[in-house]
């Protein structure tokens, strides 16, 4: 698989997090993820938590989502101007905020997140398992008598 990026602008709204999550859910369908595959849903729910984080961290500011995929992980990025960086935390029953995080940390083969010049950015990856073909077959040679 040729590596496929994909990048855009998000505005700072809760509305825009679902059209965002739409289009990088088509994007990924795009360049051959199959809609039932466990990356690919792993993929959409870090991304929702990732930009609903952004949102209600930065405010109405752009936001910039970055989706790399190389054929063996998918990287989503996601840039917003705010320089406070998130820390997973543990929530107290009846919380309804503060599991974004966790949700990602637990789904993600790698996540950080980092400052930059103009904000931060939050990132995870998920490595994409290639399932065991039926077609495989092995074939040992029985020992003569």
């Amino acid at each position: 698989m040729e590596p496929q990026h994909l990048s855009f602008s998000v505005p700072g709204t809760t509305r825009a997090v679902a059209a965002a999550r739409r289009q990088l859910v088509a994007k990924m369908h795009d360049w051959g993820l199959s809609a039932d595959s466990e990356a690919l849903h792993a993929i959409e729910l870090m991304a929702g938590e990732l930009l609903s984080n952004a949102v209600r961290h930065t405010g109405p500011g752009a936001i910039t989502v970055a989706v790399r995929c190389d054929g063996n992980a998918v990287r989503v990025e996601v840039s917003d101007s705010s320089r406070d960086l998130p820390r997973p935390r543990s929530p107290r029953e009846g919380d309804e905020h503060g599991r974004g995080l966790l949700i990602v940390a637990a789904l993600a083969d790698r996540y950080a997140v980092e400052p930059t010049q103009s904000g931060k950015r939050c990132w995870a990856e998920v490595h994409l398992r290639v399932a065991p073909s039926s077609q495989v077959s092995l074939q040992v040679p029985l020992p003569r008598r």
